[in-house]
């Protein structure tokens, strides 16, 4: 089992992206919806943070950071395999240009 460490900034652009769904789109149910992918995507990341591709950009990939898509969001992450730890970088919606803002 790995650990999982989200950093500030995930957390920041995950209460922002619920936020965004449940009070801005008015629509709550969706938001819980979200959450609850992210929850289920944190449980495959403990066990199997392997399982989602490499980013495609050849520096972001270089470095070891890879991506999950979650409906119109992208969780991406590295993991550090000696110690077992999966980093949870940011969330970015999908159409983000991320690779600049990592």
């Amino acid at each position: 089992m790995y650990r999982l460490v989200v950093t500030e900034l995930a957390n920041e652009d995950l209460d922002n992206i619920i936020s965004y769904i449940a009070i801005q789109l008015d629509n709550p149910m969706a938001a819980a919806t979200f959450l609850d992918d992210v929850e289920r995507c944190y449980g495959f990341l403990n066990s199997k943070p392997f399982m989602y591709e490499r980013c495609h950009d050849v520096r972001l990939e270089a470095d070891g950071y890879r991506k999950v898509t979650i409906n119109n969001y992208v969780l991406v992450y590295k993991v550090d395999e000696m110690k077992k730890i999966v980093i949870i970088y940011r969330f970015f919606y999908g159409a983000q240009n991320y690779i600049l803002l990592i």
